[in-house]
């Protein structure tokens, strides 16, 4: 005779679900979100000082003006946040594996390949434009740096897997979470848009224009993520946004100022926004044309063997 493991909660799968409802599962309580979300943060703040402790105790002039290495340890310290978000989506959510990055469930590689593609033309369009218009930049401008070759070679070999930490966290875990328990998705979108955007310690009273900006781009990435049903969009257009403002950074000598930038003028932030949404617009363009699966089943509790 067969039984239910979970006789309280004997389902089968139900309707297509978009992706800020999969952890809207047969095991979901509304503690785990709170509980996973602060774990994964504990978890980074430990990823954090394994990575930046060995460089300040060297270099302790690295905190003052940052180079390779605190840029290095920076971006290894983010992107073990791809880690722990699938860790805690897995374990404590019995979630099936790949969900977190796409409905398929896992990375869709071609897609995010042609994303890739087209934020970088968008990117490159429009810091052309920007060059164009009166467009204030943030950062004063000057000679490259000492270890302008170092920091590029980092920055292409580790922004994208800290832009891809980022999106998995916020995009990724954090919406899901918010989505188990709030069935439209706008308040998901808006809620970890926002943390997205404190967590970068930009506050509204303390510069409005950068705190817009952040908050549009992360309302932005949660929309394409939902109406894509996977991140790979989100982390094509973060990627190639931080890789080119790095590198241009290397190259005017201010890596410190963009890594802990506090203000921004509005004529940059609307030419950003503006960057911003183009590639929205053209990332479900090419969503629709791949016909990316944006909804997937819930899938229900495993059955227990015969006995």
């Amino acid at each position: 005779m067969a039984y239910n493991a979970y006789p309280a909660q004997d389902v089968v799968p139900g309707d297509p679900q978009p992706y800020h409802r999969q952890m809207r599962n047969v095991w979901f309580a509304v503690w785990r979100p709170f509980l996973g979300t602060l774990a994964i943060l504990c978890g980074w703040i430990i990823a954090t000082l394994i990575c930046l402790l060995p460089i300040q105790a060297i270099r302790p002039e690295a905190v003052e003006k940052v180079g390779w290495e605190m840029l290095l340890a920076t971006n290894l310290s983010l992107a073990a946040l791809i880690p722990l978000s699938l860790g805690m989506a897995k374990f404590l959510h019995q979630q099936p594996h790949g969900l977190l990055s796409s409905l398929r469930p896992g990375l869709r590689w071609r897609p995010l390949g042609i994303f890739l593609i087209a934020a970088t033309v968008v990117e490159v369009a429009m810091l052309g434009v920007s060059m164009l218009l009166p467009v204030e930049l943030a950062t004063e401008v000057s000679g490259k740096a000492d270890d302008a070759t170092a920091i590029i070679v980092v920055v292409l070999l580790t922004s994208t897997f800290q832009a891809a930490g980022e999106e998995y966290f916020f995009r990724g875990y954090l919406l899901q979470a918010f989505g188990s328990i709030m069935r439209n998705p706008i308040v998901p979108i808006l809620l970890t848009a926002l943390i997205f955007t404190l967590f970068h310690g930009v506050w509204p009273w303390e510069s409005l224009p950068l705190f817009f900006d952040r908050f549009a781009f992360g309302v932005l990435a949660g929309v394409l993520v939902v109406r894509t049903g996977g991140l790979e969009a989100a982390i094509a257009v973060h990627a190639v946004n931080n890789i080119i403002t790095f590198i241009f950074a290397a190259m005017t000598d201010s890596v410190t100022e963009s890594l802990g930038i506090t203000d921004a003028p509005w004529s940059l932030v609307a030419v950003d926004i503006a960057k911003f949404a183009l590639f929205a617009a053209v990332g479900l363009w090419i969503a629709r044309k791949l016909d990316l699966q944006t909804t997937a089943r819930v899938p229900a509790p495993p059955l227990a063997k015969p006995v």
